[in-house]
């Protein structure tokens, strides 16, 4: 089967300390966003978030647990990859190895 890489995930921005004694530097310098991480369950709902605790991620009724920031590939046509479709995300199938796409010019 092919393989399919998930995309489309939404980002969170870091928290900007500021209060007594904490530099005024970092309310300008600011750390990039994170992206997040997905939780798909055995019914196949998925589940968006920034800060999942550990019990969540745990849970009995948790099927997938992707972390943020890490590239998750799966099957085309299997159950991650029907759930993520139909919660909204996109999925782009990779070509086979050794293989050029139709896009693909001899040109550089």
């Amino acid at each position: 089967m092919a393989l399919a890489v998930l995309s489309g995930q939404g980002t969170y921005g870091p928290s900007v300390p500021w209060g007594m004694g904490i530099s005024p530097l970092w309310q300008y310098m600011r750390m990039p966003p994170a992206q997040n991480s997905i939780l798909i369950y055995d019914d196949g709902t998925v589940v968006e978030g920034a800060h999942l605790e550990n019990d969540t991620i745990k849970g009995a009724d948790v099927y997938l647990y992707i972390y943020g920031g890490t590239r998750f590939t799966c099957e085309v046509g299997s159950f991650e990859y029907d759930a993520l479709v139909a919660a909204g995300y996109t999925l782009t199938e990779l070509p086979e190895p050794d293989t050029y796409t139709d896009d693909y010019q001899d040109v550089y």
